[in-house]
């Protein structure tokens, strides 16, 4: 009777300069075969760029970069004139760790910095940064249905909600607060929170998208300027404070809002939730008290639903419009009874609510 999401996001691209997020970091890499450019997103007016070139002999078959969200980190691999390597970059307190996992057993050379190191399997090289990686955030995790390859280059040409906005919202959660800004491709992020506000469900999967085209690069590399000149960017003067990961932050924010939402009165359970997503999983949801929530729905409907608080506290829940009652049952093994919508909740710390059997 759990609700529970087994599904891994680890986005890839066989595509040479592909650019994306260190996960837990404002650092952006740009991947080559035989380099690698690093940089630092923390704001537009600090440039901060790194150059590692890795000695492997080419030409690079089955070159991958992947963006391992489950583990924090980037893998680079691929098969070389001296056979099959990978290696992985992690963000850490002011440092980036290349580790090499795999190579030939004369190892790899990494020039950084005007000096050549050679690493063989296991061991890494250090990289100095003026950044610290950001603080793990909660594991609220999301799953909209989709099963599948998370290829960027086939998302991007499907353009489909259900795989895009989990792993937005996977990759961004872990981004510290950002103001909104009316400037350049975040003005459709300001547009699409202001969608929300409305609860326009039919409008909202669509201004995502047209965000998310001209706001990202590579497999969502965020930039407030539009240069792949789609004909949408107006002459601005982008505040030099101002950081392009701040459509990521607050794009997964906005994310988390249309699904759940706490005002001052009520739990809100999918305030928006937008035409396009049909069946879904958001769980391990910290809604403050000490209240973890799960959710399921299906139909664009409510399913099921579990309350898990550490305190005792009261909660009235606010559902979409059709729902009038659900049952409620007290652990796994309570037989439940019907309550409708509106009713104040009393509840008790360490112990499990479920809530199912949803009427219209």
């Amino acid at each position: 009777m759990k609700i529970k999401l087994t599904e891994k996001y680890k986005p890839f691209s066989h595509e040479a300069g592909t650019s994306l997020l260190l996960p837990k970091s404002s650092w952006k890499v740009t991947a080559y075969p035989a380099k690698i450019e690093l940089e630092n997103l923390i704001s537009i007016g600090s440039k901060e760029v790194l150059t590692i070139l890795p000695q492997i002999e080419g030409p690079i078959e089955a070159f991958t970069v992947m963006q391992d969200l489950e583990k924090g980190w980037i893998r680079i691999f691929g098969q070389g004139g001296k056979g099959y390597f990978s290696y992985r970059l992690v963000a850490a307190l002011q440092e980036i760790t290349l580790f090499l996992e795999r190579s030939s057993k004369e190892g790899i050379s990494f020039n950084f910095d005007g000096e050549n190191k050679i690493l063989k399997r296991k061991e890494e090289l250090i990289i100095p940064t003026s950044t610290s990686a950001f603080h793990r955030a909660l594991p609220e995790k999301m799953h909209f249905g989709s099963s599948k390859q998370q290829d960027w280059p086939l998302v991007k040409r499907r353009l489909s909600l259900d795989e895009i906005l989990p792993i937005w919202f996977e990759l961004g959660k872990h981004i510290p607060k950002h103001p909104l800004l009316d400037v350049g491709t975040s003005r459709y992020l300001k547009s699409s929170y202001e969608l929300a506000d409305q609860k326009n469900r039919d409008l909202i999967g669509r201004s995502f998208l047209q965000l998310f085209k001209v706001g990202f690069e590579g497999i969502l590399s965020p930039r407030l300027i539009d240069n792949e000149y789609q004909g949408v960017q107006e002459e601005d003067e982008i505040p030099k404070e101002a950081s392009p990961l701040l459509l990521l932050g607050e794009g997964s924010r906005l994310i988390r809002k249309l699904l759940i939402e706490k005002t001052e009165e009520h739990l809100e359970i999918l305030p928006c939730l937008p035409k396009e997503i049909h069946s879904g999983r958001f769980v391990d949801i910290g809604c403050g008290n000490g209240l973890t929530v799960d959710l399921e729905w299906s139909k664009k409907l409510i399913r099921r639903m579990t309350l898990r608080p550490k305190e005792d506290q009261a909660l009235t829940l606010s559902f979409q419009k059709p729902i009038e009652s659900f049952r409620l049952r007290i652990g796994r093994k309570g037989k439940g009874k019907i309550v409708p919508v509106g009713t104040p909740l009393e509840l008790k710390k360490d112990t499990l609510y479920i809530l199912d059997r949803f009427q219209k």
